[in-house]
């Protein structure tokens, strides 16, 4: 047995983010002094996750109106699809507020001569961003919470049907991490790097979100039984080619528009694309209208900054040293000059997020969010059906889910439960498989493991099989039963035959073992999801071309699966689509 570190706790939030530090700075506010909080982070929370970059702009903030049409336009942006209403509207009513906390907390946000912060469209803030990542783990700190870094969490604990803790190892000290809780927040990242990047070698893992966002929340909420919904839908980001910045920045920024290689603003010029809303149509249709016009021989595609305005392009360097510094590295590298150039745009491979433009994650029983499992609650990107959060939407959920917590706390009475010492080590044994079977292992004499596969080889082959069968770039992001029956098969020959042989030479590789194993339950949830709907909701993002219309009588509803450990399989569910935000699901209000 390792050395162990056992840990009691009231509050366990896995994931030191923009959802978890905000969690834990809620709890504090109303869980008083003696509430005992913890955060497990996977590397370190001052500078780790998403955030780390840094970003030029808050992209949920209410400038006019009010939450209910900030709502009608994020489900306006999904192509009117079903979204949780009830929890964004949570989120809209406390958007502002959580702005303004954050600002106070030191956060930069540019404001007009009249003192109001600078809007750019209309649910869009400027704020100089570097800074967001070590504030947000600041006001975690400044809560008291027990911070941990460099732990990687592997499973979720149950006892009697209630989620009570976690296990991990140490990703430094190689230590087996026991935390007992009374409530438990998953706040990790999205999924990145299940299809193939479009870059190889060292650079393979170049891409749009950070490498770090494997699904572990995802694939751990689904392995201790949480209904898991929305993994129908995915985010394809059309980004600067390369460098994989947002366009946003060009096109709301400095309003310039979309371009084909014609020169063309395909948007408002050609009819198919004016009938689905022109150059503010849903971000999918965005998405689909790029590759379709690639697809016809009409790419590269632009932003023409040429076109832009030239105030605004001048400064678009300063915005972009603010979240993707890269960008202006590779400009210079290419003697790229946004004044006299048109910016290339490129969409990435898929990616499964919550928080963003798409709807992945666990569902939640109500606005609480507590999932279907009692004690285990969920916020950031690990939250399903209410997309377009972005960062302080997170935020604003990370408060309401450390509120709810601490609620659920004082209102369950219960006590630390006792785990059984035959499940800890059971688990223990299970964290450390791949490192323990090296040292079994027999070598060919270029030093490959003979009955072992390295986590980096699983994993290229995983992004193969999604990348050909379900939906990667290559087959620009369509699929069928066909595809998605051998994308099953594959998936589930490496999850349940292939996995035994996974081996790990030290503790850096083991957490690239275990981020294979999370993608992979991730991969399953991605196929099952977009075979059990069976028709083309989210045109752009999901193209099924045996099903290629939309069915409202079927399928505009949620769409929940639960996962059955016994025999590996899913079953699903519908939940019926409750509208609050009356008026047509197909427009803004505003």
């Amino acid at each position: 047995m390792r050395d162990r570190v056992n840990i009691d706790t009231d509050i366990l939030i896995i994931g030191g983010g923009t959802a978890g530090c905000l969690a834990a700075w809620e709890a504090r506010q109303v869980g008083g002094p003696d509430l005992k909080i913890t955060i497990l982070e996977r590397a370190n929370i001052r500078h780790s996750g998403s955030l780390a970059a840094g970003q030029n702009a808050l992209n949920a903030y209410i400038n006019n109106g009010t939450p209910e049409d900030w709502v009608a336009y994020v489900r306006y942006d999904l192509c009117g699809a079903p979204v949780r209403e009830d929890i964004l509207l949570s989120v809209g009513r406390e958007l502002n507020e959580t702005v303004a906390i954050i600002e106070k907390e030191g956060l930069p946000i540019k404001k007009d001569v009249d003192g109001r912060y600078l809007a750019r469209g209309k649910w869009n803030i400027e704020v100089n961003g570097r800074f967001l990542k070590p504030i947000t783990a600041g006001m975690a700190e400044k809560a008291g919470a027990r911070i941990i870094n460099w732990v990687f969490v592997t499973e979720l604990l149950k006892k009697d049907g209630r989620c009570v803790g976690a296990v991990g190892f140490g990703s430094r000290d190689g230590r087996f991490y026991v935390v007992r809780a009374k409530a438990v927040l998953m706040a990790t990242g999205g999924a990145a790097g299940i299809w193939r990047p479009r870059c190889s070698g060292d650079a393979h893992h170049r891409i749009w979100s950070v490498p770090f966002n494997t699904g572990a929340g995802y694939a751990m909420m689904k392995r201790a039984g949480a209904e898991m919904t929305g993994f129908d839908t995915r985010m394809i980001p059309v980004r600067v080619k390369d460098t994989y910045a947002p366009g946003g920045t060009m096109a709301i920024g400095a309003n310039a528009p979309m371009v084909n290689a014609l020169g063309e603003v395909f948007m408002l010029e050609k009819e198919e694309y004016v009938r689905m809303g022109g150059h503010t149509a849903p971000t999918p249709v965005r998405v689909w209208a790029c590759y379709r016009e690639i697809a016809a021989g009409r790419g590269p595609i632009f932003m023409d900054t040429t076109k832009g305005d030239p105030e605004k392009v001048a400064g678009l360097r300063e915005q972009y040293l603010d979240m993707s510094p890269t960008t202006v590295l590779y400009w210079g590298a290419h003697d790229i000059d946004p004044a006299k150039d048109p910016v290339e745009i490129e969409g990435d491979s898929p990616f499964l997020v919550g928080a963003h433009a798409a709807c992945c994650g666990a569902w939640s029983i109500s606005t609480t969010r507590m999932t279907t499992v009692p004690g285990l609650f969920a916020s950031g990107e690990a939250l399903g059906q209410a997309p377009s959060r972005f960062i302080s939407g997170s935020w604003t959920c990370g408060r309401i889910a450390g509120r709810n917590m601490v609620k659920w706390v004082e209102e369950s009475g219960s006590g630390l439960p006792e785990i059984d010492a035959k499940e800890i080590d059971r688990l223990e044994e299970a964290a450390f498989a791949p490192l323990a079977r090296w040292g079994k292992q027999e070598f060919y004499t270029n030093g490959k493991p003979v009955m072992g596969i390295l986590p980096k080889d699983m994993e290229e082959h995983m992004q193969n099989v999604m990348e050909d069968y379900c939906g990667g770039r290559v087959r620009h992001f369509s699929v069928s039963e066909p595809y998605l029956g051998i994308a099953r098969k594959r998936i589930n020959r490496l999850r349940r035959d292939q996995l035994r042989y996974l081996v790990a030479r030290d503790l850096y590789e083991l957490q690239q073992a275990w981020d294979v194993i999370d993608r992979l339950d991730c991969c399953q949830l991605t196929i099952e999801h977009i075979s059990f709907r069976k028709e083309t909701r989210y045109l752009g993002y999901v193209n099924r071309t045996d099903y290629p219309e939309r069915n409202d009588a079927e399928y505009d509803c949620f769409i929940c699966s639960a996962w059955n450990p016994d025999t590996d399989e899913m079953t699903f569910k519908k939940y019926p689509y409750d509208q609050l935000v009356r008026g047509d699901r197909s427009e803004e209000t505003i």
